[in-house]
Parts: structure tokens; sequence; C-alpha cells
């Protein structure tokens, strides 16, 4: 049976399902932009950028309107490859302050889409290639793009969010790189692909390429299993601390050469001593990094003058207020430092912690991209038409077995 609902209630659903309204569009349509725009590149250089105008509004109850778009193309050259590589990275901008009234985050409203894509390259690549590249898999890349402008409708639609929230963010991404793999490739990735940012855009990158491969209801299955969005929240469902350590085990080759990189002898250790030391050094990497980005991010452009004079005793006029949220602000870095270092003398727990965190939110995300089977299309019923009527039956024996015969009325008991 199928069931009709209004253009508004459908929007209702997409919208409950994480996908606003009227984005799967928008991506369609910045996509052709930049395909236009990569198309006028005729020189090589490390960075373009073309500006425009949009016509965007996303969202249902809440709005979100683009009227504008800024598109910087960056290239970054690999050495010993060859040609046009691949597209690494798309990323989108938007301006904040820290509301020393609030004391939060403060989005500051825009309808200008700011966003970058980044190329990797080797030698004798030709400008031309950029957007043959981005044509290789173009049902990737709007869906990365409908990525983008999601992260773009999330700053909009919320004014004010916490500040500590964008420092564990991005301090998965700028850290120092500590070679060993399930560290560097698995940890972090983890850390980044499971935090609540990008949990808010992962059922709209989905639905992307739900709707530009046309799956239908009866096909939704297989395609869940092949995207590899969901096979990465899978992955990190199924990886446990467990694996963690007897990953890091197989790494200890690696876990010497970083103790021996910050002067430490590992030659009288145990390969437990190894791990906990290794992981406490990625701990207190990790904590610094957070604390500088959540200070860098509260910071006024008065705040090393109030210092100075707060420690000279000379306080300018009227400068009580002023005083009083930087006093409050630090009160609020100290807190999140205290946070910060819950785990400090056993930063082992922290990774177990971490671990269980990452499977019990994968599997929530699983669940909730699973629910955009009510956004796939429903399948076309097909009339069939038997002109052999004989051959026809012995295909489907063929194909299905002889059918049981049925002697008895079941009891089908109808209400």
């Amino acid at each position: 049976m199928k069931i009709i609902i209004t253009e508004s209630q459908l929007n209702l659903i997409n919208e409950a399902l994480g996908v606003p309204d009227n984005i799967l569009d928008a991506a369609d349509t910045l996509y052709n932009i930049v395909e236009q725009n990569l198309n006028k590149i005729n020189s090589q250089k490390n960075e373009y950028q073309f500006k425009g105008k949009l016509k965007f509004e996303i969202g249902g109850k809440k709005k979100v309107k683009i009227n504008s778009y800024i598109l910087t193309v960056y290239i970054e050259e690999i050495e010993d490859e060859e040609g046009v590589l691949d597209i690494v990275r798309m990323s989108v901008g938007g301006g904040f302050f820290f509301n020393r009234d609030t004391y939060m985050k403060e989005n500051e409203p825009s309808t200008n889409l700011e966003f970058t894509i980044t190329f990797a390259v080797g030698e004798n690549w030709k400008p031309e290639d950029l957007v043959k590249k981005l044509q290789e898999k173009k049902e990737e890349q709007v869906s990365s793009l409908s990525h983008e402008i999601k992260h773009k409708y999330d700053k909009q639609v919320k004014q004010f969010s916490l500040i500590g929230d964008d420092a564990e963010y991005h301090a998965t991404q700028k850290k120092a790189t500590f070679g060993i793999r399930v560290i560097d490739m698995v940890f972090f990735r983890y850390l980044y692909y499971i935090s609540g940012i990008e949990n808010l855009v992962r059922p709209t990158e989905v639905a992307s390429l739900i709707k530009q491969k046309n799956i239908t209801k009866s096909k939704f299955k297989e395609f869940l299993n092949n995207n590899l969005t969901y096979k990465e929240l899978v992955e990190i469902k199924n990886f446990t601390f467990d694996d963690f350590i007897s990953k890091l085990k197989e790494e200890e080759e690696r876990l010497d050469t970083l103790l021996e990189h910050i002067n430490e002898d590992p030659s009288n250790m145990t390969i437990d001593e190894k791990i906990n030391r290794v992981l406490e050094i990625v701990y207190i990497d990790l904590v610094n990094n957070k604390m500088d980005l959540f200070v860098t991010m509260t910071t006024h452009t008065t705040d090393d003058f109030l210092r100075m004079a707060l420690d000279i005793g000379l306080l300018p006029p009227n400068a009580e207020k002023n005083i009083e949220g930087f006093k409050k602000t630090n009160e609020i870095r100290q807190k999140f430092f205290n946070y910060a270092i819950k785990y400090q003398k056993n930063p082992t727990k922290f990774f177990e912690n971490e671990f269980k965190n990452f499977n019990f939110v994968a599997n929530k995300m699983l669940k909730k991209i699973s629910k955009l089977y009510a956004m796939a299309n429903d399948d076309e019923q097909v009339s069939e038409s038997i002109i052999n009527w004989e051959l026809n039956q012995k295909i489907m024996e063929k194909k299905y077995g002889k059918r049981k015969i049925e002697t008895k009325i079941k009891d089908w008991k109808i209400k």
C-alpha cells in the first residue's frame, strides 16, 4: 500500500531525519558552480579564488539564506607523484566571537558561503585536469558539498554554543603526528569522525547519495552496506579498546621510536609500560592542544592590556565591566582545564572511555542513518504481460521451484 503525504509533511520528515529542506538541491547547484569555475582555470597557481551570487533558502522552521559565495581552490604539491591526484579536503568558513555577556561562542550572521577545496597534485599536473578530477566521482563530490552546506546551516541556525565543543573538535585536526598508525590513523580519525559537529552532517551527506543514485526502498539495505559513511560507522562501532591495545602491541618498534624521540630509554620497559607511557604522551599533547585552542578562542583584544594593568595596579577609568569579563573568562578557562585533565593520573583510562563512547555514538548514528529509508524512493509496481504462458511456467518453476499445493483453508484471523 502506498501512503500519500503532502510536500510539507515530507519536508518535516526530512528535517526530523537531519536533512534540512532544499539542502540537497543546493548541493547540486553548488557542484555546477564549482565545475564552471574550475573550467576557467588555465594556468598553474597555488591558489585560485572565485566569487559570485547565489540564491539558496535552506530549512523549514529555521531558514538560512545564502546570497553569495567565495570559493577558494588550494593546490598542494606532493613529491614523487604525477598529475592531479585527488580532492583531499573541503571546508566551510564562518565568523564567530566569544560573547562576554553570555560567556559562549556567538556565531556571526552571514548570507555569504565561504568554502574551500584543496587538490593534491604531483609533477606535470594540468589545470584542465582539476575539473576532470571533480567529475570523476560526481556523486561523492555533491555529497561532500552537501556536507559543507550543512555545516554552514548548523552555524547559522544556532546563535550560541559552547566554545569547548569547538576547541575539542579542532584539536583532533591540529595535532602532532606520533608515527604510530593506530593512534594517528585510527584513534584520531575516530575522534574527529564521531564528534558532535560532524555527526550533525552525516544524514545529509548520505541522503545526497540516496537522491543522486535514485535509491529505492528495496535497494536501500544494499546501498547502506556499501556506503562509505555507514561502513566507517560500523567499523567504529566494532573497534574496541582491547583492539586498540592489541594494535599498539603490534607496533612496538614505533613505540620505541617515539619514546627515543622524546629522549626516553625504552630498552628496560615492558610492552605494557611502553603503551602506558605513549598514551600518556598523546594525552598530554591533546590536553595542551585543546587548551591552546580554548584560550585563543576566548581571547579579547583588550586582554593583554587588562592583564598588564592588573599587574601594575593602574586600571583605566570605567574598566570594571571589562575586568569582570576578563576574570570570569579566566574562571571558565580554569573549568575547561580541570575538565581536560580529568584523566591526568590515569591517561590510559581516558582512551578506554573514549573507545566506549566511539562504540556508543557510532551505534546511535547507524540507527539514525538507517531511518533515511523514509527518503528512499518507492519501488515501481511492475505489470507484466505474459506472452508465452507455457514457457513462462517452466521458467518460474526453474527459478523458484514447484510451489506447494494448499489443501486446507488457513485460519487468517481477519479482524
